[in-house]
């Protein structure tokens, strides 16, 4: 699934799957700017510039929210102006507020939905004014959440803001895929991040997850994905194997959605 000549912009790529998915679409020869609103990654405290620094093409790092309009566009012009184009966006940057519906504030939701939300479509509203303009026109790739289908405890406003975020996968699908831009929604179940770490460090938490999980990983008994294996499903989303899909949700949860 080479990605060679490619260039991609990944959101909330300094961490967990984002920094995963950035890492596999630069192993298969995609340029990547890395677009977060962060300046050191919750994994592991290196900086943007180090993490670029290591992948094994040329490569960016961009500080920005992608919630606003003059951000994104400063960053797509930025890769634009550095590579040439825009092929591949990964709408990946996300937050949550884990609390039960009587302790959630009107202000986490609205915090919830401005990042996962608004975010993912002022940057793809951004990409597609630029991949109209390319003969290549190119894909997007918007993270969601296996949660867009299911209920969890103390996450209404997570699955509702991953809800969305599929459903405007789907309309906006529909909408460029004349142009013969793709997008499609990759829909991830329990991830081993920091992102969910101290939720998920919770016993019943836990245990939620291991029930609602047929997989388990051989050898090891692991309910959880790997930040790596969502990658291997966002890489085939971005490449040419999934040429004839779009307006689709990949669903990587290991049979969570099968119950």
């Amino acid at each position: 699934m080479s990605l060679d000549g490619r260039v991609a912009l990944v959101t909330g790529g300094l961490s967990g799957i984002g920094r995963a998915i950035a890492a596999k679409l630069a192993s298969n020869g995609a340029h990547v700017v890395v677009l977060d609103a962060g300046e050191v990654s919750r994994d592991d405290g290196i900086s943007g510039e180090e993490l670029v620094a290591a992948l094994p093409t040329k490569s960016l790092f961009h500080q920005g929210d992608v919630a606003d309009p003059d951000a994104v566009g400063a960053a797509v012009e930025r890769t634009v102006s550095a590579f040439g184009s825009l092929d591949v966006l990964v709408n990946n940057a996300g937050v949550t507020v884990f609390k039960s519906i009587d302790a959630l504030e009107v202000d986490d939701f609205d915090f919830v939905l401005r990042t996962n939300v608004r975010g993912a479509f002022v940057c793809a509203q951004v990409a597609v004014a630029r991949m109209r303009t390319q003969s290549r026109r190119g894909v997007i790739v918007n993270v969601a959440s296996n949660f867009a289908f299911v209920g969890a405890t103390d996450a209404v406003a997570y699955c509702t803001s991953k809800g969305a975020v599929v459903s405007m996968t789907q309309a906006l699908a529909v909408e460029v895929g004349k142009e013969g831009i793709r997008v499609n929604a990759l829909c991830p179940g329990a991830t081993a991040t920091e992102f969910n770490r101290a939720h998920r460090a919770r016993a019943e938490i836990d245990a939620e997850w291991q029930e609602m999980t047929p997989l388990r990983v051989l050898g090891t008994g692991a309910h959880l994905a790997t930040p790596d294996q969502i990658a291997d499903a966002a890489l085939f989303l971005a490449s040419d194997s999934s040429a004839f899909m779009t307006g689709a949700s990949l669903v990587v949860d290991g049979g969570w959605n099968a119950r």
